[in-house]
Formats: structure tokens, C-alpha cells, sequence
């Protein structure tokens, strides 16, 4: 019977290896996406990283836009860039893609070790695939991955045992230099090592007894070193260009935050209006680490503190902002499985007494269900692609989507000229493929910017059309470059205002871009030669979207909608369902095109697409309200009340529902509309 036995535990290894094999392979196919340089940040860290060397004031300024050029800025992410640079250097767009590829699988690698230290193997192992998921909210390359790593590490150093102090901080200080000037969540590892100290003096504190004063003077005593260990630390971060500001940059990035972004609202406030399957993830998991912290407490009879500080600390920055979800995912990992494993001992204890042979043949029988579920997870990824892309958001590869440099090119050979406006999305982009030859008017900085340029400027030119040509008219626009991957009620807005304006002419339009030019300010011969009248966009619409890929058929589709051609967009909406049946956003994109109509028959199109949608995706209460305004639009106020209803369940402060609600409630009072 042992030799059986030990023989099971001599295959457990093989199967552990499989299944640590397998996770990595995951991490990798979902970080490999091709990169869309239309919306991230990634060319101007390209761009800081060019030149970084050359001109300092990338450091200091906001040295890429035309419109608030001596604002003060703070480029805590310097060397990110370099590093990025010169991978690209070597390797261009598809080394880096590796390169990120390779950091996301090391990174994941080391907090799986953290995990597998404090609880074994089968514990992390089955709670890796969430977390990797969850990873999969930040596979953009940015220096953010780097912070992930830098934690990890971290990590590591501190739970090395062997280390002596000088040893510790032979390797801390350099790493704390290096983060505090690549990336600003060197604050995380900051907070990290003070939870260390904190979870450690709390417990000496607790149990002393005489006067405050003395308790604390006997408490610095005993930790003086390790207080001064910190101390070092946080004087590492000093090590930047920006010295003492930008040690407490993070304490002051938000203040001057006159731009909403997404990444940095709360998953409350993004589940109303996006699908996102990781929302749901984070909280399974954000229940489990609670439940797990219980547990330990409850078992052990005692607190740890550092896993209740450092798991707080984490959980109120996933929580107040989206951007954080993977970073707690990693650390989630870590700390659920060292909280829970005295409870799964426990249970193991009670069933190994009746049956040790039985718990071996479990642990056996576990591990080939983990590589069950690893297969099952990258069926479910090649599934997800053609239909709901929750993960596989982007186009799997590597390096740059097809077309991405395009309208650099054009812009470049066509002769066309600055000043010009751009979006706030398409920024960062831009001040690449320009390579600085045009400043331009914003960039995915809005900490660069001051908050009245967006509040009283560019937010309102793009829905104000006497704003728009009173702010044209200030910067002398020759050209706008737009991307119309933009998605803000504003950036649709614009669109649909500008390709109706008679003085600017379409002379150029890709998957990402859209260019248009001035007739006042550009050359005749410049909008003879290239201006795209109805029937060429028509011509070279449908030829892209012929020979692109789905994300960007959607993206096309959204243009040809806000561009004013709506039968085009229904064309690519009804030609992904024929090629993704299992698509769920196209039924969705359907009921929005045919609720913008004011056709009875495209209308009532329009409600049997939205309740197609809503049998499988019935938590987003922005459907509920454009679901009500179409049976409004068809004098159907009960139907239409009771949509907006629906939308306020969802989401009681939802302000669309509740001010049509109120329309309603007033319209019945003053005997409009039937009480019932």
C-alpha cells in the first residue's frame, strides 16, 4: 500500500509541473493581443523614451501639446519609456509585444511562488484562473507591469528569511529607485513594507502595559531598525528628477483631474454601462478574501495583521478604481491562499484520520480536474474571440493591428499641416507617429492639462458648435485628426457635428483615424487631390471593413453611424451576425442603430433586437432607458415606464431613468398621460 502511495505523490510532481506549464500558457495567450496604438499610451512612453535624452523638458513640462505648453508636469513613468524604446529599438512593435508577453507570464510566475510558499500548490493553483482572468484587465503595454513585477519582488525579498538586514536593502534600495522612476505605483510598494512594519509593532504594542508613553519609546526601541529600514526606502523614492514632488505625486495626481476616465471610475459606476464578466471575478474574489480572513482568524484564534492591512488597502483601491482589478487579482492570490489554508488543513485533518489513502487519491483526482479546467479556460478563450469577448477583447497576435501606422504615413506625405485637433484618445498616438513634427491639442494626460481646459474647452467645443468655431477660430485648426474608436457621448457628438460642417472636407478615414481638412487654411490642390466625396467613402468603407477584423468592423461600423450612414453601419452589423452568430454586442448595436431612427417600422426593429438582448445581458440599465425612449417615441408610456423602472432597479441613482420617471410622474399629476 505505501509504495502505491508513494508512488501517487512521485506523479503528483509531473502533474504539478503540467498544471504550472499550462497556467503560464494562459497568461500568455491572453496578453497575446496586438497592440492598438490608436487609444493607449504606448507611443508617447516611445516617444519619452526618444527624447527623454535630448530635451529634459519631457520631464518637467507638458512638452507635447500646443495649448497649455509651460504647464507643470511630472513624468513619473520616464524610464518606463526608455525601457520600452529601446526594446523597440531592437525589435519594433512585435519585441515588445513579446517583451510585455514574457513580463506578464514572470510576474504571475512570482506570485504563484508567493502562494505556492504559504499554502502549497492546489490552493493557488485553482484560484490562478479568476486571478488570471482578472489579470487580463490590464494587458496594454505600460509601465503599470512593471509595478506588478516590482511588488513581487518585493514580496519575495521580505519573506526570505535568509537575508540579513544588509542584504535586504542591498536589493530593496535599488529596486525602490528604479520603480519610483518608471512607474508612480511605487507608492504600493511603500505601503507594502509599512503594513510589514505595522503587522509586526502592532502585536508588541498591544501587549505591553503602563503609560502611552512609555509603550511607544519601548516599541521604537525594538523596531528602530526596521523603522529606519522604511525610512531609507521612502528616501530611495526621492532618487527622481522631480525629487521630494515626486515622492508625493501620488498623494497629488487627482487634484488637477479635469478629464473622466474610465480606468479610474469605480466597477459601481462602470457595470451601468459596460458588460464586463471581470466585475462579477473581482467580486467572488474580493467575498472569498474576506471569507478567508474569517477563517484564519476564527481557526488560528489570532489576527494576521499585515494579510488584514495590506488586503484593505488593496480592496479600497480596486474598489474606487477599475484600473486596480489586476493588481488586486495578484495580490488576492497571494493572501486568500495563505488565510485559507489553516481551514482547508483543518478539514483535512478530520478526513485524514478516517482515510489517508482517500485524501492522496483526492489531491490526484484535483489535479487532473485543474488541468481539465486549464483546457477548458483556452477552449474558452478561442470561443470567446467569435462571440461574447469578454477577455479576448482585442486581435490575438503580436505587434501593431493591421493599419495602425496608416494615417501617419498620409498625414506625412499628403502635405497636410498643423494646427491640429485631435482627441484626447488619440493623443498619445499621435505624438508617436508624428514624431513631433505637429504639437498637438491634447493627450491621455489629464494631469498635464489643466482642469478648466477640459471643462470650459474641449469638452464643450465637441457638443457646442458656437463653441467649437470659437475655439477654431483661437487655435487657427488646419486639420483635424480624430480617432473614432472614441466612444464619449462628446467624441460621437463631434463627429456627427463635423461631417456636416461645409468647412472642413473628408480626406482620409482608416479602422482608427479620421482626417479632415480645413478649406479655409489647406491648399486647393491638396482638397481636390484627396477629399472623399459620398460615393468613394461608400467605395472604400465597405473595402475596409471587407478586410479587417471584428473589433474593427465595430469600430467602422460606430464611424459610419456618426458620419451620417446608417445603412452602412447595419451592413457590418448584419454581416458580423452571419460570421459571429454567437456575438452577443451585435444584437445590441442593432437596437441601438434602429432606435436612433424616426421610422415607426426601424423602431419597432429596434425593440425586437433589444429584448433579444436583454434575455441574455439584463443587468445594463442604458439599454432599459434607449428601450423606453423607443416605446415612448411610439406613444407606448406604459411600456416606456416600465423599461425606466427596470433601468432604476439596476441602479437606483441611475439620472436618465430618474429624470424620465419624474417627466412621467409630472405628466400624470397634470392629467397627460393615464394613472395606469
Amino acid at each position: 500500500m505505501w509504495k502505491t502511495i508513494k508512488n501517487l505523490r512521485e506523479s503528483h510532481g509531473l502533474l504539478q509541473a503540467a498544471i504550472l506549464f499550462g497556467l503560464l500558457i494562459l497568461v500568455g495567450i491572453i496578453f497575446a493581443q496586438k497592440i492598438e496604438l490608436s487609444s493607449v499610451d504606448l507611443g508617447r512612453h516611445l516617444e519619452n523614451g526618444r527624447l527623454v535624452f535630448e530635451n529634459t523638458d519631457v520631464l518637467f513640462k507638458n512638452f507635447y501639446s500646443y495649448t497649455e505648453p509651460e504647464a507643470e508636469f511630472i513624468n513619473h513613468h520616464w524610464l518606463g519609456g526608455v525601457i520600452f524604446y529601446f526594446v523597440y529599438l531592437f525589435g519594433g512593435f512585435k519585441l515588445l509585444s513579446v517583451f510585455n508577453i514574457l513580463l506578464a507570464i514572470f510576474t504571475f510566475f512570482l506570485f504563484f511562488k508567493l502562494a505556492y510558499k504559504k499554502a502549497g500548490f492546489l490552493i493557488p493553483a485553482f484560484l490562478s484562473i479568476p486571478v488570471i482572468f482578472l489579470f487580463s484587465e490590464r494587458i496594454e503595454i505600460r509601465p503599470e507591469v512593471f509595478s506588478y513585477f516590482f511588488l513581487a519582488l518585493t514580496w519575495i525579498i521580505f519573506d526570505n528569511k535568509n537575508l540579513s538586514r544588509k542584504k535586504r536593502l542591498l536589493f530593496l534600495i535599488p529596486t525602490f529607485i528604479l520603480w519610483a522612476n518608471i512607474h508612480i505605483y511605487f507608492f504600493i510598494g511603500l505601503a507594502f513594507v509599512f503594513f510589514k512594519l505595522i503587522s509586526d509593532i502592532l502585536p508588541e504594542f498591544l501587549k505591553q502595559t503602563g503609560v502611552m508613553k512609555d509603550k511607544i519609546n519601548l516599541v521604537f526601541s525594538t523596531f528602530k531598525s526596521r523603522i529606519i529600514d522604511f525610512l531609507l526606502l521612502i528616501s530611495a523614492c526621492l532618487f527622481t528628477p522631480n525629487h521630494i514632488w515626486g515622492l508625493l505625486y501620488p498623494l497629488n495626481i487627482f487634484k488637477n483631474y479635469g478629464y473622466q476616465v474610465a480606468e479610474n471610475k469605480s466597477i459601481f459606476f462602470l457595470q451601468n454601462l459596460m458588460l464586463n464578466d471581470n466585475f462579477q471575478i473581482f467580486k467572488l474574489l474580493l467575498i472569498l478574501l474576506i471569507i478567508s480572513l474569517i477563517s484564519s482568524w476564527v481557526i488560528l484564534k489570532k489576527i494576521n495583521w499585515f494579510n488584514v492591512l495590506f488586503s484593505l488597502f488593496i480592496s479600497l483601491l480596486a474598489l474606487f478604481a477599475s484600473r486596480n482589478l489586476a493588481l488586486f487579482g495578484l495580490i488576492a492570490l497571494v493572501i486568500i491562499s495563505h488565510s485559507i489554508k489553516p481551514a482547508i488543513i483543518f478539514l483535512k485533518d478530520k478526513l485524514i484520520k478516517l482515510y489517508s489513502r482517500f485524501i492522496i487519491l483526492s489531491e490526484l483526482y484535483l489535479l487532473f480536474l485543474m488541468i481539465i479546467l486549464i483546457f477548458g479556460s483556452i477552449i474558452f478563450l478561442i470561443f470567446d474571440y467569435s462571440g461574447h469577448q469578454s477577455v479576448i477583447k482585442g486581435e490575438p497576435g503580436l505587434g501593431l493591428r493591421s493599419g495602425s501606422e496608416d494615417s501617419f504615413k498620409f498625414f506625412i506625405s499628403s502635405g497636410l499641416q498643423g494646427p491640429i485637433f485631435n482627441n484626447y484618445d488619440s493623443g498619445s498616438a499621435l505624438i508617436f507617429g508624428l514624431a513631433n513634427k505637429e504639437k498637438v491639442f491634447v493627450d491621455n494626460r489629464p494631469e498635464a492639462y489643466s482642469s478648466r481646459f477640459f471643462t470650459e474647452t474641449y469638452l464643450p467645443m465637441q457638443t457646442n458648435e458656437e463653441s467649437w468655431k470659437e475655439v477654431a477660430d483661437k487655435y487657427k485648426f488646419k486639420t483635424i485628426y480624430f480617432s473614432h474608436t472614441d466612444s464619449t457621448p462628446w467624441g460621437r457628438k463631434f463627429l456627427t457635428n463635423i461631417s456636416l460642417d461645409k468647412d472642413w472636407s473628408l480626406v482620409y478615414f482608416d479602422n482608427f483615424f479620421v482626417i479632415l481638412a480645413s478649406k479655409e487654411n489647406t491648399p486647393p490642390e491638396i482638397i481636390d487631390k484627396y477629399a472623399v466625396d459620398g460615393w468613394e467613402f461608400r467605395d472604400m468603407f465597405r473595402k475596409l471593413s471587407n478586410t479587417t477584423d471584428l473589433k474593427s468592423q465595430f469600430y467602422l461600423a460606430d464611424f459610419a453611424q456618426s458620419f451620417g450612414y446608417p445603412d452602412l453601419a447595419e451592413e457590418i452589423y448584419h454581416k458580423i451576425s452571419i460570421t459571429y452568430p454567437r456575438n452577443e454586442r451585435v444584437i445590441l448595436s442593432l437596437a441601438y442603430l434602429y432606435a436612433s431612427s424616426t421610422d415607426r417600422s426601424s423602431l419597432l426593429k429596434s425593440i425586437s433586437y433589444f429584448e433579444r438582448a436583454l434575455k441574455k445581458e439584463n443587468k445594463v440599465p442604458g439599454a432599459y432607458n434607449q428601450l423606453a425612449l423607443v416605446y415612448w417615441h411610439l406613444a407606448d408610456y406604459k411600456n416606456a415606464e416600465l423599461n425606466w423602472l427596470k433601468a432604476k432597479k439596476i441602479n437606483r441613482q441611475d439620472s436618465n431613468a430618474l429624470y424620465y420617471l419624474n417627466q412621467v410622474d409630472n405628466l400624470k399629476k397634470r392629467g397627460m398621460l393615464p394613472l395606469n
